[in-house]
């Protein structure tokens, strides 16, 4: 395929995108790619068929078929809006925004053909893919509770909040996994310092969500606990795990398939000819955690 992509921010993540990309590119998925970077010192070691300073100048400069923004979370929206002007399809690192507001402006006034993907990248995992799966959901029955552990060595990035940040994932998995909207559930339990975070959310149904967040942790931790009527499962994010018990009985399986960033990109690849508009999550979901991250990701507990 001969499609151009631009990409915005070469930050870590970013750099991890471009990875992606040039691989895409290898097989022939795409047939250039483009970086943009405010600061050029990072510009000049890249592997990539151009790079840009500014963003205005690589949309006037290219013909780009798609934009990638991977930047802090408070320029997004408007470095989106950028790339509408120019109809392209985008793919957004999560969050969206850093205000509700602002994430409500946008998601209710885009295009009626636009291409959306927001970097949920967890939605892309084989190991959730493998989760929902027929046969490991007649074991689990029901989804009664998610509960995700997400410990890392790194130390917090600057402007960073453990909740807005790293519970993003998790929110948006409790929400997508167990069919409820945030906005519903009572904050039953929350403590969030400037390094880690705990939230336990309980639903009308009865049905509980969880997660434990922190960087600079002794270790990696990474894993989705889900626990259903029937049975238990965990799932190593790392390994791709996934270890099922019901009962006495345990058995493991060993997920496999491309890694997520891969997916997450071949998913939005995929839509670029789609004839009606395409947002994922949909606009509902991105506009509920927007609604409760308003709400509740602030330093107090109850």
């Amino acid at each position: 395929m001969n499609l151009t992509i631009g990409l915005v921010g070469c930050g870590r993540w970013g750099i991890n995108h471009l990875r992606t990309l040039m691989s895409l590119k290898s097989i022939g998925r795409l047939g250039r790619v483009v970086v943009c970077d405010i600061d050029s010192t990072k510009l000049d070691a890249l592997e990539a068929d151009a790079t840009y300073s500014s963003l205005t100048q690589m949309l006037e400069d290219e013909q780009l078929d798609g934009l990638a923004i991977v930047t802090p979370p408070d320029t997004h929206v408007a470095l989106a809006r950028q790339g509408l002007a120019h109809n392209l399809p985008l793919l957004v690192e999560k969050p969206l925004a850093l205000d509700h507001e602002t994430a409500v402006d946008f998601l209710t006034t885009l295009p009626n053909e636009s291409v959306l993907v927001v970097g949920y990248i967890l939605r892309h995992h084989h190991g959730i893919k493998r989760l929902l799966a027929a046969d490991v959901q007649e074991v689990l029955g029901d989804l009664l509770s998610v509960r995700y552990d997400r410990q890392t060595v790194r130390a917090r990035p600057p402007d960073a909040r453990p909740i807005s940040t790293l519970g993003v994932h998790a929110l948006d998995l409790i929400a997508w996994l167990l069919g409820q909207t945030l906005s519903s559930g009572e904050v039953a339990s929350k403590r969030e310092t400037d390094d880690d975070a705990a939230v336990r959310l309980v639903f009308p149904s009865g049905q509980e969500g969880v997660f434990d967040v922190a960087w600079s942790a002794p270790e990696e931790r990474r894993f989705l606990h889900l626990e259903g009527a029937l049975g238990r499962a965990t799932l190593d994010f790392g390994s791709g795990l996934i270890s099922l018990e019901t009962g006495q009985k345990i058995k493991t399986i060993q997920s496999a398939g491309h890694e997520a960033l891969v997916e997450e990109w071949n998913h939005f690849l995929d839509h670029f000819n789609t004839p009606a508009k395409h947002i994922f999550p949909s606009v509902e979901r991105l506009l509920d955690q927007s609604e409760w991250l308003n709400a509740h990701s602030a330093k107090d507990s109850v």
